[in-house]
């Protein structure tokens, strides 16, 4: 069920120490009837960052990240025109269009975004074998490796790959505001869909990655559901080494 919140009224939400606050839904121009709604703006002394989500009807989880007059896609497919419209309002320049991995969902908008923004479609070396199979003629400018950092404004997201979901499937991480977007990778309470003992191997050892590199008091933005915390997620530890 979609909240109600008052467009006047500005909430406080997640960790206090980035300034995070939740804006109500109708303030970024968002219609309740098409299940799509969200929008974070997160601050500190030395960077500007806004994280605006939408979730479909599915319960899919979409972001559009703000920096400066930069701005970046996560997995955006139904809400591309609702995000086109905040580009448009606002003068931002499209700089990245990301996805966590390379199912048809997660690229059916991009050749839509680059007709209208252009912007740097970058995917993981790992995932080209997908498009294909996404019926998708696009190609990727920027091919992505573990550890790759992209700049967007004040803030610089770091590719870490977390094969198990699909073979080339990324988090992407702010550490400047301990935030990690995790894709079907990690989920609150649990993880994304596996194929097969290969494939579930893959996503433990992700997992385990994970649970050892990323802080307790991080946010994770995740594909899809709730969103949650590193500290919340502590079912990770109790994996066994594989």
């Amino acid at each position: 069920m979609t909240p109600k919140l008052p467009s006047s009224k500005i909430y406080r939400s997640f960790s206090p120490k980035f300034e995070a606050f939740k804006i109500g839904f109708d303030s970024i121009d968002v219609n309740p009837q098409s299940g799509i709604y969200g929008g974070f703006w997160m601050k500190k002394k030395d960077y500007h960052l806004e994280i605006k989500r939408f979730v479909t009807q599915n319960n899919k989880n979409q972001y559009l990240l703000i920096s400066n007059n930069e701005a970046a896609v996560i997995d955006v497919s139904e809400a591309h025109k609702k995000v086109g419209k905040i580009l448009d309002i606002r003068d931002l320049d499209l700089k990245y269009l990301l996805i966590t991995h390379g199912h048809k969902l997660h690229v059916q908008a991009l050749p839509w975004f680059i007709e209208n923004y252009g912007g740097v479609f970058c995917l993981h070396e790992f995932e080209y074998e997908l498009l294909p199979e996404s019926e998708s003629s696009l190609v990727p400018d920027r091919e992505l490796k573990d550890g790759s950092k992209l700049p967007l404004g004040d803030v610089v997201l770091e590719v870490l790959l977390t094969a198990g979901h699909t073979k080339g499937s990324v988090c992407y991480y702010i550490r400047g505001v301990n935030a990690l977007f995790s894709g079907s990778t990690l989920l609150q309470k649990g993880y994304g869909k596996i194929w097969g003992p290969n494939s579930m191997s893959l996503m433990h050892f992700s997992l385990k990655r994970l649970g050892s590199t990323i802080p307790a008091e991080t946010d994770i933005y995740t594909g899809s559901g709730e969103l949650t915390k590193m500290e919340n997620e502590g079912w990770i530890h109790c994996l066994r080494s594989a």
